[in-house]
């Protein structure tokens, strides 16, 4: 078929990629609210002493945090900030304008970014002014004689701070010439012992501690591979020297228990503009006990483009924008996050903003503090399409399409979504996202998957609570291909070993990867290797019975648990004890299924993962992403875009009995997701607010049924019906090139949260050069082949294809120039099958938006 026009046709194709969410009028304004107060700074102090004295002959317009502190003698030092307290300084981080001193000398000292180093007992003043006034903090050193030592948390997160246990220098596997440590610091007692006990005690000497190896390799005094990486006389230098000189003890003195959790100050405070932030950072013990550990702690930016911090906790966010800076000290992690308004001058009327439920409520609070506009809400035409696609994998019918943009009901969006969810298809299609998460195939479960994937279809008929199937899936014993009880038995025969069990369970239902704390503690999250081993405890009476095996029917494989049944933990080489991730043992019997107490646990209301995993994965499949990206990675170092949102809904979700149609119909008819996929003016860089859709390309088996609905040809699957839709096809190992072009999961490895192909020239070149619209296009037997004996007006012909193609009626300039076109050609045939071509070829076909 000549292609005479096709460059001119897709080129203005490509122009009205969006046409029905196109670029949106304005939303309306109004002046500002009057009564709009500026965010506060406060924050707790780390001791209750008497408030600062404040001078009075000028008024200062910053406070200093902490006023009043002691500095213990096993603190190496406290950080102070100087924040604003006016409406124009609020928020903002002063040091650089503020000179510190210290009243009388000889107690401490402090540097210009307001940190406090002791060096006598004694109590003093740290006066802080910026010109205009001034502001006195009380200091109280401690005695540093006989302090007590602790070399998890005073010596061990020195050696993170600095790079020595890293997987480039002595955290690897063999070590860096004959000094191994553990990696990221998860073996203090490894740890200890190999730097003060192994190769002959040499890398310290308590009779002369300068001299330990310990510290002439780490100051560049010997040589060393890594270069120095401790300053001369500096506080970390000071600490490992009088470390040594204590002997080098593994914990003296008092103890106050171990790490609880890292604080981080400011909390989130939203700075006035971009600028520097200085943070500091807080250690908790379990005797309530805090100490200040910014300087000791190890920081990260997870967006350099918006924020960078260096080693001592100074923060610069670098735009209008939003950012997050993770901080670990020993196996803690934290996060904060840096803001300031993205479009400080914007007026907007936030107010009027039609709100459907909490979702509406929490983002668009969040959009109104970081002042950023939503767009829109989009089109009827495009709304069917992309709820239609969603919720059925399925693009509307021509008659749909006029039907429902000519309804006047204002209801009539929730009235939709509510009648997508009733028709089979939601299950059809809904069945596919389930089954790439819990992976099911006949690769990996044999005769069983055909089982597995029936108990998951009657699931979401019966709308079967989640809580109810998780904990039907952990606990399961029995045949996998039992008609009517073997479904879920396939869940454990997935995967035998309890590690690759933990591993699985914690990722799809918890949102936790914790593959990384197998060999070592998580170096991105909480997770310790003994949480890891403890986890997998519960998976390990879980065998493959067969022939011979107590339970098992003969000659059949299946599920049963063996009471002797353990995993040997990798560092202490013991079987581990099943342990909750919230750190408290349980007690087994030794016939019971320990599952059973896990699925306990994991699916309670209170769990603080469960229902967060949940809501976040179901967000996912309407967005493209997740509040937290990647949907299965919820770890500390990876926060949420919108906690409180995603809190919301967590909760909701738990209160309304973990009802996912009642979660997938909460989300669908909130205005955020009817939001235009266009941008407006403040939110055109927005890519993670949530501020307008985002253009998600269909996916596999979408792409494959809108080809075959808009040309009336379809796909052909082996061994299946000719006539059989694509979302019918769950089993991967039906052979597709369509549908592994683009990007269906083959389930044989985790799966992405979301099945969106990534664009490829592959995908190019299957729908350009290939035959598979071409033959659509052309087919004796297709739509167009068939309307073209009608001779229809060519006005009407231009309509009907943009109708079954892109789901809505061409504009009028639109309509105009293809009319002019079919008109003018001399072969109508060739040009329809152009414009028809070019249709099924453009953005806006192959993408949801």
């Amino acid at each position: 078929m000549p292609r005479r026009w096709v460059g001119p046709m897709i080129a203005a194709c490509l122009t009205v990629a969006h046409a029905g969410c196109g670029r949106a009028t304005p939303p309306a304004v109004t002046p500002p609210r009057s009564d709009a107060s500026p965010p506060r700074a406060d924050g707790p102090t780390s001791t209750p002493h008497p408030p600062p004295i404040v001078q009075t002959e000028a008024r200062p317009i910053f406070k200093v945090e902490p006023s009043s502190f002691t500095i213990a003698a096993e603190d190496p030092g406290v950080q102070l900030l100087a924040i604003g307290t006016d409406a124009g300084e609020a928020g903002r981080d002063l040091k650089s304008r503020v000179i510190w001193r210290v009243e009388p000398s000889g107690i401490a000292t402090i540097d210009s970014s307001g940190y406090v180093l002791p060096l006598a007992a004694g109590a003093a003043a740290i006066v802080a002014s910026d010109g205009g006034g001034e502001v006195r903090a009380q200091v109280v050193v401690a005695p540093r004689d006989g302090r007590s030592w602790d070399f998890a948390t005073d010596v061990a997160p020195l050696l993170s701070k600095h790079g020595c246990n890293t997987g480039a220098c002595h955290g690897k596997a063999d070590g860096q010439n004959g000094f191994h440590l553990s990696l990221f610091g998860y073996d203090t007692e490894a740890d200890l012992a190999a730097m003060a006990r192994d190769g002959g005690q040499r890398r310290i000497s308590p009779f002369d501690p300068r001299e330990s190896l310990l510290l002439t390799k780490s100051t560049g005094r010997t040589p060393h591979a890594g270069g120095p990486r401790i300053a001369l006389d500096s506080p970390d230098y000071q600490t490992l020297f009088q470390w040594i000189k204590a002997g080098a003890p593994a914990r003296t003195g008092k103890k106050s228990g171990g790490l609880a959790r890292i604080t981080i100050e400011p909390s989130g405070a939203p700075l006035a503009g971009p600028g520097v932030q200085q943070l500091r950072v807080l250690a908790e013990f379990a005797d309530g006990r805090r100490r200040d550990v910014t300087r000791q702690a190890v920081y990260k930016s997870l967006d350099e483009s918006s924020v960078t911090v260096d080693p001592r906790g100074k923060a610069e966010l670098l735009r209008r924008t939003e950012a997050d800076v993770t901080v670990r000290y020993g196996p803690q992690v934290a996060s904060v996050r840096l803001s300031t308004p993205v479009n400080p001058g914007l007026v907007f009327d936030f107010r009027a903003l039609p709100r459907a439920n909490l979702i509406d409520d929490e983002l668009f609070k969040r959009l109104e503090s970081l002042k950023v506009p939503p767009s829109p809400p989009a089109t009827d035409a495009a709304f069917l399409r992309r709820a239609s696609l969603d919720l059925t994998g399925a693009q509307p019918s021509p008659v749909e399409v006029r039907r429902y943009i000519g309804d006047k009901d204002p209801d009539k969006r929730i009235k939709l979504v509510d009648s997508l969810l009733a028709r089979p298809e939601f299950i059809a299609f809904w069945r596919i996202k389930f089954g790439d998460l819990l992976q099911i195939s006949v690769a990996r479960q044999g005769n069983g998957a055909y089982r597995y994937q029936e108990w998951v279809d009657d699931c979401l008929a019966k709308n079967t609570p989640w809580d109810e199937m998780v904990r039907t899936m952990l606990t399961a014993v029995g045949d996998p291909t039992a008609i009517g009880t073997g479904g879920p038995v396939n869940y454990a025969m997935d995967a035998l070993e309890p590690i690759i069990a933990a591993e699985q369970s914690a990722q799809r239902f918890l949102g936790l990867r914790m593959r990384c704390a197998q060999c070592h503690d998580h170096p991105f999250d909480v997770w310790t290797q003994d949480d890891y081993f403890g986890f997998a405890a519960f998976f390990a009476k879980v065998q493959r019975g067969g022939m011979g095996m107590p339970g098992a029917m003969m000659g059949k494989p299946t599920i049963v648990i063996n009471p002797k049944g353990q995993v040997v933990h990798l560092r202490t080489q013991k079987p581990a004890a099943a342990r909750l991730l919230d750190g408290k043992p349980v007690t087994i019997a030794e016939k019971d299924d320990p599952r059973a107490e896990l699925a306990r646990w994991m699916t309670a209301a209170d769990n603080p993962y469960f229902a967060k995993a949940a809501v976040n994965w179901v967000w996912a499949q309407f967005f493209g992403k997740g509040l937290v990206d990647p949907a299965d990675d919820m770890s500390r170092a990876n926060p949420a875009v919108h906690p409180e949102l995603l809190d919301a809904l967590a909760k909701r979700f738990a209160t309304k009995k973990f009802d996912l149609r009642d979660l997938i119909r909460t989300v669908a008819t909130s205005q955020t997701y009817g939001l235009s996929s266009a941008t407006v003016a403040g939110n055109e860089r927005d890519t993670r607010l949530f501020s307008h859709q985002t253009p998600r390309p269909l996916t596999a088996h979408q792409m494959a049924d809108a080809l075959a609905q808009a040309t009336d040809v379809p796909n052909r699957f082996p061994g299946a019906d000719p006539f059989r839709r694509a979302i019918r096809v769950a089993d991967p190992s039906v052979q597709s090139m369509i549908l592994d072009t683009f990007g269906r999961c083959p389930r044989t490895s985790a799966c992405a949260s979301v099945q969106t192909p990534p664009l490829s020239l592959k995908q190019s070149l299957l729908l350009i050069g290939g035959d598979v619209v071409e033959s659509k296009v052309a087919s004796l037997n297709g739509y167009l082949a068939g309307v073209l004996k009608l001779e229809l007006e060519p006005e009407e012909l231009v309509e009907n294809l943009y109708f079954r193609t892109v789901c809505r009626p061409p504009t009028a300039e639109e309509s105009s120039r293809w009319t002019a076109e079919l008109k003018q050609a001399t072969s109508l045939q060739e040009a329809a099958e152009d414009l028809f071509w070019a249709l099924l070829n453009s953005r806006e076909f192959a993408f949801n938006h």
